[in-house]
């Protein structure tokens, strides 16, 4: 999580980097706004270019980088540590404290410091009593959350969009990379790839989890949300979209608003961990308004070691 340490008469603080930031006079259309004279409407850009940072003049009045004016339009790889002087006058100027890749997170309003990177799908406050299941919709491409006391979804959120969680106010922070717009990397793998094995128990009480990679077998062993992922496999079968109304999904699993969410975010969390180098870890369960379905198409389920599926 890139960011910055701002100074100057009238804002001050630690700042996140979007992946690509804008730096100006016009509130409405930049990320920092800076109201000074000799700041531009937009005076400066900073943009990630993996593995880099850079920064660009675009301003009337220029920039110094560690106190050296740079040249206007042209793009320079930031460092930690480089101080960036708006208009070179030292009374705006932000210090860069991080240089990680961009991430979308929560931001507490007040304290900055304090942070929620967001992953596909997460639990807030925390898994053991989360008040709500935020997740990044792969069909609508907007972040929705399900508000598991009131049994409803809310959203879509935007960037800079608030809410509230444990009595504290937290601030949307989003960055335009993901799974659809990254650059294709030839070792990554799809979950297409991947064999998804399911070994039920005669009764059904139990379901063990083998993904299978090119030969290799990965264990996730014994875990209740893997029959969830089972459930909707068969359901697919029946209806070829695969939606399934999260209603009857919960009659038929016998499961609570808060447990079905826990066994989702459990299913795609491990995984996400088993498989680090494959991209599409959000279609795993897709969820739209009131409906789920399960996005897996290279699949074997037994039975007592018959095969089913």
């Amino acid at each position: 999580m890139a960011s910055f340490d701002l100074k100057s008469p009238e804002h001050s603080g630690l700042e996140y980097l979007r992946d690509y930031h804008t730096f100006g006079r016009r509130v409405d259309s930049v990320d920092t706004a800076l109201q000074h004279a000799f700041i531009s409407k937009l005076h400066a850009i900073i943009e990630w270019r993996e593995p880099y940072w850079y920064i660009k003049d675009v301003s009337k009045n220029g920039i110094k980088l560690n106190g050296k004016i740079i040249p206007a339009q042209k793009q320079l790889p930031l460092d930690k540590g480089d101080v960036v002087d708006f208009a070179g006058m030292n009374e705006v100027t932000l210090t860069m404290v991080s240089l990680d890749a961009p991430q979308a997170m929560l931001i507490n309003t007040e304290q900055p410091s304090e942070i929620t990177p967001l992953a596909e799908s997460v639990l807030l406050p925390n898994e053991t009593s989360p008040e709500l299941a935020l997740y990044l919709c792969p069909d609508r491409e907007q972040w929705f959350a399900d508000d598991i006391a009131r049994g409803v979804e809310v959203g879509p959120f935007d960037h800079n969009d608030a809410i509230e969680i444990e009595n504290k106010t937290w601030k949307f922070l989003l960055v335009a990379e993901d799974d659809a717009t990254k650059e294709f990397d030839p070792k990554q793998t799809t979950l297409d790839e991947i064999i998804f094995r399911f070994d039920l128990s005669q009764d059904e009480e139990s379901t063990n989890l083998t993904l299978i990679q090119n030969g290799l077998e990965i264990d996730l062993g014994e875990r209740s949300h893997h029959y969830l992922l089972v459930h909707l496999l068969r359901h697919r079968l029946d209806d070829h979209s695969g939606w399934l109304d999260s209603q009857l999904l919960m009659k038929e699993l016998g499961l609570e608003e808060t447990h079905m969410n826990i066994h989702i975010f459990r299913a795609r969390k491990q995984v996400a961990n088993a498989l680090p180098n494959a991209i599409g870890h959000s279609k795993l369960i897709e969820r739209r308004r009131g409906a789920l379905r399960v996005n897996i198409s290279n699949v074997e389920i037994y039975k007592e070691g018959v095969k089913e599926l």
